[in-house]
């Protein structure tokens, strides 16, 4: 072999050698999309699985985007267009896969989603599934009239249609994974019968289904894999429904023994009584509840979660004393449009209305236009100010929804800090929220009614006449 031969047979190693350590390194993991009918909305990124992750995604002007995950521990990922239905499309998304979606906007203001690259078949799957999941059957008009006969038979249709998806799935961990939140879905949905008897006996109807009843019985209040919390809680309104002493006592109190009397499981029954004490905490307004607190002590076998619930509720003794009308609203700081800072306190001299919102909350953007109509009510008016305060995640996402849509009144964001102070000091857990103080700064109402409530104007217009 000449010189020439053995530098080509060099050469043509170092190629190979190179297109396997090419081929061997690991595919960088993203998600591309394409917005039909762009036309300027925004796209916020999320998961559930880490709370602290939301980003909203750089758009260009033909609608694309791309997105690179900053953590590989996250698989179940979720997209939002701002002020569009769904709110949460949901997707599939493991180290080293490659997901495209083509979101389709249309003027109804839905937006539709189809899948295609890696994991599209979990994504399909997913697709079907959330819009089952978010159809709310038992409140679909057509669902009213049927017998639980003929309506279980709708839900056995969804059914075969989510299972024909959930086949194509090749990965096995992942399809027993969505199987069984599948079947939970489905036994939450035909639960959910219980609803249209309800409306039925508050029309005067009083009409029995005996197949609904025999459906509950059927029902496995101890086994997690076929209830979880929210089945468990609709079988036990539905029992409450049929107990004509249901309304003698606090509501707490008797939701804590049915849960006794139904369910055995030690580990299910701590679980279900501490995340509904939690729940009546966080969303208790001033009541007692010390008799619903102390029957959870009794059933609650942990240690550990009841001691959670004790210092739960001894915070929310604290926070509402000083909620209560005529006290100083706890102070906050927050900044406007230019960025310049001032605190709750600064706006004394006048009633306040406050109007706690976000972009992301498509509740909160559907009170914008009666804000509006309040605003151009009071207009003038120097007793009463209107005031807007954000709970973005990002100074950008509020200033170019705000540039998008110019509002005639002050404008303020708070920052995680001081959101977390308003969550804590005046038990905000969900917003909208709208607030009403008094020129000295001291509390009115906590929870005036929505703008979009005609009574809201009237209520004010006699607060602030006093």
């Amino acid at each position: 072999m000449n010189d020439f031969d053995k530098m080509k047979n060099i050469f043509n190693w170092w190629i190979w050698l190179l297109f396997v350590c090419i081929s061997c390194q690991p595919r960088q993991t993203f998600l591309q999309g394409h917005l039909d009918n762009y036309q300027g909305e925004t796209v916020t990124l999320w998961s559930r699985e880490q709370s602290n992750l939301r980003d909203t995604l750089s758009v260009d002007d033909a609608g694309n985007f791309s997105y690179v995950p900053k953590t590989e521990n996250i698989r179940v990922y979720a997209l939002s267009v701002n002020d569009y239905q769904p709110y949460e499309i949901s997707f599939y998304m493991e180290k080293g896969d490659q997901v495209t979606v083509n979101l389709t906007l249309s003027p109804e203001k839905t937006v539709h989603a189809e899948f295609s690259g890696d994991r599209m078949a979990e994504n399909v799957y997913m697709t079907a599934f959330h819009e089952l999941e978010n159809s709310g059957m038992a409140y679909l008009p057509e669902m009213q009239a049927l017998t639980f006969a003929a309506y279980r038979a709708k839900v056995d249709e969804k059914e075969e249609e989510l299972q024909a998806l959930l086949d194509r799935i090749a990965d096995v961990e992942i399809r027993e994974n969505f199987a069984l939140e599948q079947h939970l879905c489905l036994q939450y949905a035909l639960v959910g019968y219980a609803s249209i008897l309800s409306k039925r006996a508050r029309e005067g109807e009083m009409v029995e289904d005996p197949d609904y009843a025999e459906f509950v019985k059927t029902l496995d209040l101890n086994n997690p894999k076929e209830c979880d919390k929210y089945i468990v809680w609709q079988v036990i309104e539905w029992y409450q429904s049929q107990d004509s002493t249901y309304a003698s006592e606090p509501k707490h109190l008797n939701d804590l023994k049915w849960l006794d009397r139904l369910v055995a499981n030690p580990v299910m029954k701590n679980d279900f009584a501490t995340d509904h004490m939690e729940f009546a905490i966080k969303y208790a307004e001033g009541n007692s509840l010390d008799s619903a607190v102390e029957y959870y002590n009794r059933i609650c076998t942990n240690d550990s979660l009841r001691q959670a619930v004790a210092e739960q509720y001894q915070e929310y003794q604290r926070v509402f004393y000083n909620l209560m009308p005529g006290k100083v609203a706890p102070d906050f700081e927050m900044f406007d449009m230019e960025g310049k800072t001032c605190r709750l306190s600064d706006l004394k001299g006048q009633y306040v209305f406050l109007d706690i919102w976000a972009t992301w909350c498509h509740g909160c953007v559907m009170e914008i236009p009666y804000m509006e109509k309040l605003q151009e009510h009071f207009a003038g008016d120097e007793r009463i100010k209107l005031v807007s305060i954000s709970w973005d995640y990002t100074r950008k996402a509020w200033l170019d929804f705000l540039e998008k849509r110019p509002a005639s009144w002050p404008q303020y964001m708070v920052d995680r800090e001081n959101m977390d102070i308003m969550q804590k000091e005046y038990r905000m857990s969900w917003i909208p929220r709208f607030l009403l103080l008094d020129p000295e700064g001291r509390i009115v109402s906590l929870n005036v009614a929505r703008p979009s409530d005609p009574e809201c104007v009237t209520w004010l217009e006699e607060i602030i006449s006093r």
